[in-house]
């Protein structure tokens, strides 16, 4: 009897179900509030997102695994890059700057509304925030500026990292 036909299924499928929660922990991230989110990344950046990786993503140059929880509407993406680095980052493009400004300004509140008192905010340029604690590793970056596409020139970048 040839096995080999049978090895490709079972590890396909073991791979996939490592990769997927208990449908109650999936649940209750799904129904997580914007400030669990916050708090579950900050606090999961000490162990590269473990906890928060969805499926892997293909990428050539680096790891890359879709979150399981989005601050920015399904737009974050978990990267490993080659040094090692591993850091949650969401990227969102809009045609106007006003709607630009205005993610930006929600997501600010967000994170102050959130994080607490141990965390400070430090402008790094008009458009750029540098959100840091003396209670934990983490570090967050939230920005605002112009990318390349011509139909959306306007970005908000977000990173969360160590």
């Amino acid at each position: 009897m040839n096995h080999r036909q049978f090895i490709l299924p079972i590890a396909l499928l073991s791979l996939t179900a490592c990769q997927q929660l208990p449908a109650d922990v999936q649940q209750h991230v799904d129904t997580m509030s914007d400030c669990e989110k916050v708090l579950a990344l900050t606090s999961g950046a000490q162990d590269d997102f473990a906890q928060l990786k969805g499926s892997e993503v293909s990428s050539p140059l680096m790891s890359a695994w879709q979150p399981k929880a989005h601050l920015i509407a399904n737009s974050c993406q978990i990267n490993q890059y080659s040094s090692g680095r591993v850091a949650y980052e969401c990227t969102k493009s809009f045609i106007t700057e006003s709607d630009a400004t205005a993610l930006f300004n929600k997501v600010d509140q967000q994170l102050s509304a959130c994080l607490g008192t141990s965390w400070q905010k430090d402008q790094v340029k008009t458009t750029a925030l540098l959100y840091t604690s003396g209670a934990s590793k983490a570090k967050i970056s939230l920005s605002q500026g112009t990318g390349l596409d011509r139909n959306e020139p306007w970005v908000i970048s977000l990173e969360i990292s160590q």
